[in-house]
């Protein structure tokens, strides 16, 4: 269904019809608005045309739109949990903050905006697949860092993927804590061997490690538990290879481990 116009009148009574000459010409759109306007447009055009077939990462992480890689993930848990596949594809370039960025889409509905220049890839701002925009970072999440060498750290706040409730609600403590991870690059020029038998090479070994304070058990009572991160990415790949491993002691809570590995 068609809406008709927005006009607005200056003093002539709202019954006026359109076209009534007693309603006079609509108000014009000042210059200035209209100026505003078209300059956002051209400027958002000319940042996309510029990234159309550009790879807006780097040889580490590539973001050409178009690229998808499919994961395997598969679950140690105290409590059994069945396998998935996790689908990644860079979708068309986007402006988000007048910068181009590539967005790169998870097949469990939700888009990342991502940056990448000579400080590294981060992320500026996230869309679930319901929401109309997408939401800044308050502070830029980096995916890696430069300079690509051992050595390198750098800091993310991060929440427990694994971790659950036995007997409370929410169970998932995702929901509820949230926690500090350090990034530190260990290796790169490491080989990964892929479940059917592809190797790839030279791979950067990022690790992560964070610390949760929780009321484990009455014998344990508080215990510092480690939230354990490790990933592969490789040259024209990407990332191929991920470890997230959440031991808790037997109590009042469950965790364990997910691996999640390239197929294609």
């Amino acid at each position: 269904m068609m809406l008709p116009p927005l006009r607005r009148f200056a003093s002539s009574p709202p019954s006026c019809g359109e076209g009534d000459p007693a309603c006079g010409p609509a108000e014009p759109v000042p210059r200035r608005v209209l100026h505003g306007t078209l300059s956002a447009i051209m400027l958002t055009i000319a940042l996309l045309a510029g990234c159309a077939d550009h790879d807006m990462g780097n040889e580490w992480f590539p973001l050409r739109a178009g690229h998808e890689q499919r994961l395997l993930v598969s679950y140690q848990m105290d409590e059994p949990r069945e396998p998935e596949e996790w689908t990644l594809r860079v979708t068309a370039p986007s402006v988000f903050q007048d910068q181009a960025v590539a967005v790169r889409h998870h097949s469990a509905g939700v888009s990342y905006y991502l940056k990448a220049d000579e400080l590294g890839v981060r992320r500026v701002a996230v869309r679930a697949d319901i929401d109309d925009q997408p939401t800044a970072d308050e502070e830029p999440v980096w995916v890696l860092k430069a300079p690509y060498q051992v050595g390198t750290e750098w800091t993310t706040t991060t929440v427990p993927y694994l971790l659950q409730r036995k007997n409370e609600h929410p169970r998932d403590l995702k929901y509820t804590h949230r926690a500090q991870m350090t990034w530190r690059i260990e290796a790169v020029d490491e080989t990964v061997t892929l479940a059917d038998g592809r190797q790839l090479k030279p791979c950067l070994r990022v690790v992560g490690l964070a610390r949760l304070n929780l009321y484990t058990d009455p014998v344990h009572g508080f215990t510092d538990v480690p939230l354990q991160h490790r990933e592969w990415f490789c040259q024209g790949e990407g990332l191929v290879k991920l470890e997230r491993e959440e031991r808790v002691p037997a109590g009042f809570m469950t965790g364990g481990m997910l691996t999640a590995e390239l197929t294609r």
